[in-house]
């Protein structure tokens, strides 16, 4: 009852400031692109969770940038879990001049009992000597006492993205 007092306390307070807390409207051409992603990574029973998507353009040069975008896919095996997954994409044009974003690569960024990206907000910190780009990303991470969906310890990922492959540097 308290929680549910608490979110109608929330949106009374929203509309009266007249701020909305909603996340940017993913793409139309981004979000296939991530539904074909999800059809690719799930087992036959996992799912997309669309409103979990977080995405951010990164300018990695003067007339550059990348699309990097968190999805959640949940329900492996079909039971109650989830994997993060943190795919980078490159904006082009087709040739009839529709936006189409093409998959770079993706790599596991969270998980429950893991780690988890709730809010996605990457810093381009530099180049690498073979032209790609270092940034990096805050996450939470499960210590040993934390409840597997409840990761508590603030971490900075470090991140490459070179030759169109993401790695993670420890």
């Amino acid at each position: 009852m308290k929680f549910t007092s608490a979110l109608v306390c929330l949106s009374l307070v929203m509309m009266v400031s007249g701020k909305s807390m909603a996340a940017p409207v993913t793409p139309k051409p981004l979000a296939v692109q991530i539904e074909h992603l999800v059809s690719l990574l799930s087992d036959g029973d996992a799912v997309g969770y669309p409103e979990a998507t977080q995405f951010q353009v990164l300018k990695i040069r003067k007339n550059q940038e990348i699309t990097l975008a968190v999805l959640t896919v949940e329900g492996f095996g079909g039971g109650n879990n989830f994997r993060q997954y943190l795919a980078a994409f490159s904006l082009e044009t087709t040739n009839a001049g529709k936006a189409h974003y093409s998959l770079l690569d993706v790599i596991p960024i969270g998980a429950g009992g893991w780690r988890s990206i709730d809010k996605l907000h990457a810093n381009m910190i530099g180049e690498t000597k073979n032209g790609g780009v270092n940034f990096t990303m805050k996450a939470l991470e499960n210590l040993s006492d934390d409840a597997p969906n409840f990761p508590s310890k603030k971490v900075t990922l470090k991140l490459t993205l070179e030759n169109a492959r993401l790695k993670e540097s420890k």
